[in-house]
């Protein structure tokens, strides 16, 4: 078993403590051991505990030392905690030296730093085409290698030895150019190969493309809270990357499961951000994020489809050409068009530098953002003589509300843009256009409507709340728009959206610890938002068609709203989940434990939000970024020249 430095120290502090106090603590070689019972592990912050994280009955948990009634325990080689000894299976302390009391176990912090202090074991890379890399992992080992082309699928196997046996692993995502091999326990040290084969038919494996690589060794390290919120961002990002479209560098809709052709407009704005998060934080070099958006800007500003300045929800990825979605068709979608720009104005306030490059992205992002003329998609409604409950819309500019698609054929869609919902970012953006403004009494007729405002005020768990109808709503509505406007500079009902936001994940919290006795998992596990579930896929959200499935988005990208319960859940799903639930490019879609169901897919839109908003919580990057912009400083200032037309 191997020891982390961290550890380390921490048996020094009790040498130290036992010469200089008035006893001698033992310890002996860690034990390694299964719990008989829960424990609740809190989490600490300057000293405070700002949450907790529980281990079920059947963890592996590592016994360090015993004294008296208690026993410092650590998991997967992390920082040491204590419990009481009954909750160790009988017999496993036999040997360990008693002393009459436990010091303090040393806090824990989760950090905003960049990275560990711990240095970063050395990648190793195989020899060949595939120039496999083994890269030690929390508890995992992360796998990648040079792709062999489109449809190619890739098996990965593990031995104990160099020589075998060996053994083929599961693997979920045989297209993915990365495997993570989640062994759950810190100091195991494993062999591995790649193999590449050709496309079969079905989605399956052909024919043997490359044979088995050489194998290479790699030991998983102990797991360290710290390290966990920087590890999901990586992994997040290096989605956008690895996967973006090969001509126009687009985020896909989602993978596996969607055609390599097909990208996601509004996906590929929340792309752009992850790209910006990897280089801040040094997971990609700057020269190459920057390179990436800029490949992406110029076939948005040159070759891809526009009608009026927008885009519709699918694109192919190499001719541009607007693919169908659903029920709008090829009609241009205004929310999808508002996430991008978002994305694009991100980009330009964050590279600010001299370089061609730099200046040639910032002014095709004024051309993107300049060139949507959100004053089209404003339109007032005409019931129909001959059938009063049918309305059709009909384009006048000064009108108060906001049409969701339009087609140069067939007009208007009937879905008008109001709120709450997560298309806050259309207003905003049209509101605060230079070249295509809309009247700004539209956010209090348009976005707010009239007849229902944003919501009906409530009180659920003992928390009194007013956006939003019901119970709660699907979490993504606190995502999307705000992950670069800042939702402290907006107000409803006399409280700012963050503190709204605030409520709505407490009650989510507090909501799914009401049905922990229903739903497994509810007693760690939160948030619900739209996302795959074990019949297909819809908006989750609290209330009596719940059925049990946790979108990992939800919790994870409110990361700034409430933290004290996000930390938790995160280390929940990946402690108590993560053989299932942590993937190549980090948490998985969705999970459902009742059902014993895992959504193994990753969907552009909702994996988006997480590292960005993570990144609000740890540094306010994005929300400085939006702010500091002409466009949002328009919409602020015109929002708060404007008074509702109806008191």
């Amino acid at each position: 078993m191997r020891i982390s430095p961290s550890t380390a120290n921490y048996y020094i502090s009790l040498l130290l403590v036992g010469l200089l106090g008035s006893s001698i603590v033992f310890s002996m070689t860690p034990k390694e051991v299964a719990l008989v019972s829960e424990v609740v592990v809190p989490i600490v912050s300057d000293g405070k505990t700002i949450g907790s994280v529980k281990l079920k009955a059947g963890s592996l948990v590592t016994v360090i030392s015993v004294h008296g009634d208690e026993v410092m325990i650590s998991r997967g080689g992390g920082e040491p905690f204590k419990v009481a000894k009954e909750v160790i299976q009988e017999g496993v302390l036999d040997g360990f030296p008693r002393n009459a009391s436990a010091p303090a176990a040393k806090p824990t912090t989760p950090s905003a730093s960049p990275a560990s202090s711990t240095p970063t074991p050395a990648v190793r890379t195989s020899v060949g085409p595939l120039a496999v890399q083994a890269r030690p992992g929390m508890l995992r080992v992360d796998l990648s290698w040079e792709p062999q082309g489109e449809g190619t699928r890739y098996e990965v196997r593990r031995a104990s030895s160099a020589l075998g046996p060996w053994t083929t692993l599961t693997n979920p995502t045989p297209e993915f150019r990365r495997f993570t091999d989640f062994i759950g326990k810190s100091g195991k040290k494993y062999f591995y190969q790649v193999k590449a084969n050709k496309p079969g038919k079905s989605g399956k494996s052909g024919a043997p493309l490359l044979d088995w690589s050489e194998a290479l060794d790699a030991t998983t390290l102990p797991f360290n809270r710290e390290k966990l919120m920087n590890d999901e961002q990586e992994a997040a990002v290096r989605f956008y990357v690895d996967e973006a479209h090969p001509v126009s560098g687009l985020s896909p809709e989602g993978t596996p499961g969607w055609k390599p052709a097909i990208t996601a407009i509004g996906a590929s704005g929340m792309g752009i951000e992850n790209i910006i998060v990897g280089v801040e934080r040094g997971f990609i070099p700057r020269q190459e994020g920057l390179d990436l958006i800029l490949r992406q800007l110029r076939f948005l500003d040159t070759k891809a489809e526009k009608q009026k300045g927008a885009f519709g929800h699918w694109m192919e990825g190499e001719s541009g050409t607007i693919l169908p979605f659903m029920g709008p068709g090829t009609a241009v979608d205004l929310v999808e068009t508002a996430f991008l720009i978002e994305g694009v104005i991100l980009a330009r306030e964050y590279f600010k530098g001299d370089t061609p490059q730099e200046k040639e992205l910032r002014e095709i992002a004024n051309r993107l953002s300049a060139g949507v003329q959100w004053d089209q998609f404003m339109a007032r409604a005409e019931k129909d003589p001959s059938n009063p409950k049918k309305i059709t819309w009909v384009h006048e500019t000064n009108a108060p509300v906001m049409i969701w698609h339009w087609h140069p054929v067939d007009g208007f869609s009937d879905v008008p843009v109001r709120g709450f919902n997560e298309a806050l970012m259309c207003y905003l953006l049209g509101i605060g256009s230079e070249t295509h403004p809309i009247n700004p009494q539209s956010y209090y007729e348009g976005w707010k409507d009239p007849q229902h405002d944003l919501g009906k005020s409530r009180e659920d768990f003992g928390i009194k709340h007013s956006l939003g109808r019901g119970i709660g709503w699907p979490l993504f509505f606190a995502h999307y728009t705000f992950i670069g406007y800042d939702p402290k500079q907006l107000t409803y009902n006399g409280k700012t959206y963050f503190d709204h936001f605030v409520d709505a994940c407490r009650i989510q919290h507090l909501y799914a610890k009401s049905r922990a006795n229903e739903f497994k998992g509810f007693d760690t596990l939160w948030g619900q938002a739209a996302s795959l579930y074990p019949k297909g896929y819809r908006p989750n959200q609290p209330g009596a068609e719940d059925d049990g499935t946790i979108a990992t988005t939800a919790a994870l990208s409110s990361m700034p709203y409430l933290p004290e319960a996000v930390i938790p859940c995160m280390e929940s799903m990946y402690l108590n989940y993560g053989d299932k639930l942590w993937g190549a490019y980090g948490f998985y879609n969705a999970i459902n434990p009742t059902e014993s169901w895992v959504g193994q897919k990753y969907i552009g839109i909702e994996l988006g939000p997480i590292a960005p908003m993570i990144e609000n919580y740890r540094s306010g990057l994005f929300w400085k970024l939006f702010m500091q912009s002409p466009e949002a400083q328009r919409a602020a200032k015109r929002i708060a020249e404007t008074k509702p037309a109806k008191q």
